[in-house]
């Protein structure tokens, strides 16, 4: 009645003997179950300034940004992730139509991303995870599920990387490497056309990664320079790697194999962030960015 009908939320609850409240509240579920779906055909952006203002100043050859993430009334992590994951998946729609092969890290933000991706045709990409990842309940960030949720949105093939994303020491990182095949399956993601990522913060890690490692990696990275990671490849404010010994047992593509994908997509927002974000666009260890208005306007701020 509302969308077909024109009626107004107000008009509908008086028709139904219901509040108007409860209403909206049914409106915005049938959004969300599928029932109701809205297409814009426009090519207007809301941000189109800010967007610009951050391409121009970071040399990135394509931004998009969201609404602020942190004011939403409902905000919490899934909400934020779901509103950040709208404007990512039209940002990941774009590149993976361009794309051959794809290597994928895990992230909320990219996970969200992928699941607003709207099915398209593009049976010839390849996709593949940027790590390893973890074993037990599916969570949605684990890379494995992501690379085949994309194939599933895509058609395209996608490649796993049976292994943790931290090797417990040097010689169960070897094993892994050699004996169950990651070298390999990371070889060919070295020579993908497209980089998707999320980036993390130094002091707020991912469950994934303090799942797998000691209290006292824990303690190396609080110590040392990091500001985020992606993929539990950690960094400063420079962009530059962090080779202790933890960066030594991740079973993943490193930075500088990151930094030779001609295309790389980092998707992360909030305040929160910004600092990462500002490392990695600022260094160019990405050039293209998703992120959120708060986290935009911040980072164009402090580059003044």
């Amino acid at each position: 009645m509302h969308f077909e009908n024109g009626l107004t939320h107000q008009e509908i609850a008086t028709l139904f003997n219901l509040s108007r409240v409860k209403v909206t509240r049914l409106l915005a579920e049938a959004r969300q179950a599928g029932i109701v779906e809205i297409r814009v055909h426009s090519d207007e952006r809301p941000f189109f300034e800010v967007e610009k203002a951050l391409a121009d100043h970071f040399a990135l050859k394509g931004v998009w940004v969201s609404p602020p993430i942190e004011t939403n009334i409902n905000s919490d992590h899934s909400v934020d992730n779901r509103l950040l994951g709208v404007t990512g998946a039209e940002a990941m729609q774009m590149m993976l139509r361009r794309a051959k092969r794809v290597v994928m890290g895990f992230s909320a933000a990219v996970s969200a991303s992928a699941g607003s991706l709207q099915e398209f045709a593009a049976p010839e990409l390849e996709i593949f995870p940027l790590a390893g990842g973890r074993a037990g309940r599916a969570s949605g960030s684990n890379p494995q599920e992501l690379v085949t949720s994309v194939a599933r949105a895509t058609g395209g093939q996608s490649f796993q990387l049976p292994a943790p994303l931290i090797a417990a020491d040097s010689r169960v990182y070897e094993a892994l490497m050699n004996r169950a095949g990651c070298a390999a399956v990371l070889e060919e993601a070295a020579q993908a056309d497209l980089l998707i990522v999320g980036v993390g913060v130094a002091h707020d890690v991912a469950p994934v990664f303090r799942q797998q490692v000691s209290q006292s990696d824990l303690e190396e990275i609080a110590h040392s320079a990091a500001v985020g990671d992606i993929s539990a490849r950690f960094f400063d404010a420079k962009g530059h790697a962090l080779t202790e010994d933890l960066d030594r047992r991740v079973v993943g593509l490193t930075l500088d194999e990151m930094r030779r994908i001609p295309n790389r997509m980092a998707i992360a927002g909030g305040l929160a962030k910004v600092e990462a974000v500002r490392a990695v666009v600022s260094s160019g260890l990405v050039n293209y960015l998703v992120t959120d208005l708060a986290c935009a306007e911040d980072l164009i701020k402090g580059s003044e």
